[in-house]
């Protein structure tokens, strides 16, 4: 990816974990291939929703430390995983990604 990452999600760097998420939800619903099924701009979409992607990702990741997906996804409770991040990442079709998490717990 290149750019800033905050910026393709239109958040500040000092945003909050829970602004970073509901401005990267709000911007996979518009760009979402799905939503331009038989349309001239699906592959600009795509385009989009792969740079949306790559920016929560890269967001997330410097949050973390720089781990990468294994073990590394976190939501204050014993198990170290969250859960609702897997279901997103089987959502957005990365389910390599995703088994990838499952596999760490």
């Amino acid at each position: 990816m290149t750019g800033d990452p905050y910026k393709v999600l239109g958040v500040s760097p000092d945003a909050s974990q829970e602004e970073v998420s509901k401005a990267y939800k709000k911007l996979a619903r518009k760009y979402h291939p799905d939503n331009y099924t038989d349309n001239p701009l699906s592959d600009l979409a795509g385009e989009k929703m792969k740079e949306i992607n790559e920016a929560y990702d890269s967001i997330m990741n410097r949050r973390r430390g720089g781990n990468t997906y294994e073990g590394s996804y976190t939501d204050g409770s014993s198990t170290g995983t969250s859960f609702p991040e897997v279901r997103q990442l089987i959502n957005q079709g990365r389910l390599e990604q995703a088994q990838e998490v499952l596999d760490g717990v």
